[in-house]
């Protein structure tokens, strides 16, 4: 393999057929003295060689009319076989090493003809990106070679996993979370599809490492709020956000909510459907309230019994590691929605006030429940109380492009769809090129990361299996037996 060629970021590199040992997404060690770049592969392309389309013409038509091949005494033709066999392996120069100094802004050139050029190994992209490996987070393989990220890498962190449908985004997620509960962390889990409900079985059945650190908590069952609990702000973004109130209606709830706490000194969710029905107001106004209010009491999530009502501040107080999951699978998606709103306002109280240690937030699904009208709090002001997002979706123009531009990490799986990769090629932290190019052609449990966890020299890995019962997988009809379906089976006529 020769340097061929460079303009700006791209580094042109010529090489026969047998040479090329790396696949896209590899890296590519261009070394010369103590000095070397890393250039990570993008494509593959045929050399383009100045008339090489009139002379494969030639001799293909030569070969038609003769019905032979070319006479060639001097056996020329296996030499320019070899140079129409060449082809060019396009890179990204992603950084220069001097020495123990990464220097991203260097003109240094290696020689093109003295220059080495090998295969990077993953110990050496680990040592380039300085990952310590005090916690280490297992991500899989490249080129073959096990590939770890630190732990530390997500903590006060945004990070944003995606990619189009099965191509194994919520693994990646469970491999992430269930890490860092054994690290001590505690995760909390807004689980729409129920995918993490039996996290703490191993695949064999047996109990996995974070069992003793799991908990489920089904909204409307095991997980009930008082209506003090939720508040007036929150009461209030519940009406308006999730159930659409009109604002003259939001006005008059207002007006009750603060008349019952002055009168009475606390405010119930019975107490407010009285007094609404008591309340000479509009008819249109009270049919508003009453209709959204009735609803929210149908949930059973919202309660005036004591009793039933669960202790966020106890649930989630963890001393060695937890992962708790909200199950939202079953809920209606405004009851769902009500519930993350509730969710997000909880939280922020708790953090804000130290009440809790800092905390994971892992958003399965986030497109189906998360609107803009708290996308801010999450990203900005919540991620500096101490919470630290991981949002997943399938529908990356469903995040907002501001969001993008904050994300600290983003694990890219395969997208095909041009609006798809254009959303996230204009906003990820790596030129558009290469995440066109290189996520359109990743197969499935191969992902692309970018951003802070590798120290923006992005990498390609093989996402490895978890030994864990992860409940993602699509069920299929036509895997089961004949045997199990009980299908008789059709004999042809004698």
């Amino acid at each position: 393999m020769k340097i061929f060629s460079k303009q700006k970021d791209t580094l042109d590199v010529l090489a026969f057929p047998q040479e090329i040992l790396v696949e896209k997404g590899q890296y590519l060690l261009l070394s010369e003295g103590d000095k070397f770049i890393l250039a990570q592969v993008i494509d593959v392309n045929y050399a383009d060689i100045p008339g090489i389309l009139e002379d494969m013409l030639r001799e293909v038509s030569l070969e038609i009319v003769n019905h032979e091949n070319i006479f060639d005494p001097f056996d020329t033709g296996s030499l320019t076989i070899m140079i129409k066999e060449a082809r060019m392996i396009r890179c990204k120069i992603r950084c220069i090493v001097d020495g123990d100094r990464i220097a991203n802004n260097s003109s240094w050139l290696p020689s093109r003809f003295r220059s080495n050029i090998s295969v990077a190994k993953a110990d050496l992209l680990r040592n380039v990106m300085k990952l310590l490996g005090k916690r280490k987070v297992h991500i899989g393989t490249v080129g073959g070679e096990d590939f770890w990220v630190d732990a530390e890498s997500f903590d006060g962190r945004l990070t944003i996993i995606t990619g189009k449908k099965e191509t194994g985004k919520s693994h990646i997620t469970k491999l992430i979370s269930t890490t860092l509960v054994e690290y001590g962390a505690l995760v909390i889990v807004l689980d729409i599809n129920g995918e993490y409900v039996n996290l703490k079985r191993k695949v064999d059945g047996s109990q996995s490492n974070i069992a003793l650190r799991h908990e489920v908590l089904e909204p409307g069952k095991n997980f009930k709020v008082r209506t003090e609990d939720v508040g007036l702000r929150t009461f209030m973004d519940i009406l308006i956000h999730v159930y659409d109130t009109p604002s003259s209606s939001s006005r008059e709830f207002f007006r009750i909510w603060n008349v019952l706490k002055r009168n009475k000194g606390k405010v119930t969710l019975r107490d407010l459907i009285d007094v609404i029905q008591k309340t000479q107001l509009h008819e249109s106004v009270k049919e508003a309230l009453m209709s959204r209010l009735m609803a929210i009491e149908a949930t059973g999530i919202i309660t005036d019994d004591e009793d039933c009502v669960t202790s966020f501040e106890k649930i989630i107080k963890c001393i060695d590691g937890k992962m708790l999951v909200v199950n939202l699978r079953d809920l209606l998606p405004p009851t769902r929605r009500m519930v993350v709103e509730y969710l997000v306002s909880k939280l922020t109280e708790l953090l804000q006030a130290k009440k809790l240690p800092p905390i994971f937030l892992v958003a399965e699904e986030a497109h189906l429940y998360l609107r803009d009208t708290y996308w801010d709090d999450i990203v900005t002001r919540m991620r500096h109380l101490g919470l630290s997002p991981i949002f997943v979706t399938n529908q990356p123009d469903s995040i907002p492009e501001t969001i993008y531009r904050q994300a600290d990490n983003i694990i890219l799986f395969n997208f095909t769809n041009e609006a798809d990769l254009e959303a996230i090629a204009k906003t990820s932290r790596i030129d558009s090129e290469s995440v066109k190019i290189m996520a359109a052609s990743l197969p499935p449990r191969y992902c692309l990361l970018i951003g802070y966890l590798v120290r923006d020299i992005p990498v390609v890995v093989k996402v490895r299996e978890v030994d864990v019962e992860t409940m993602g997988k699509t069920r299929l009809f036509f895997e089961l037996s004949d045997k199990q379906l009980h299908i008789p089976r059709v004999e042809k006529n004698k």
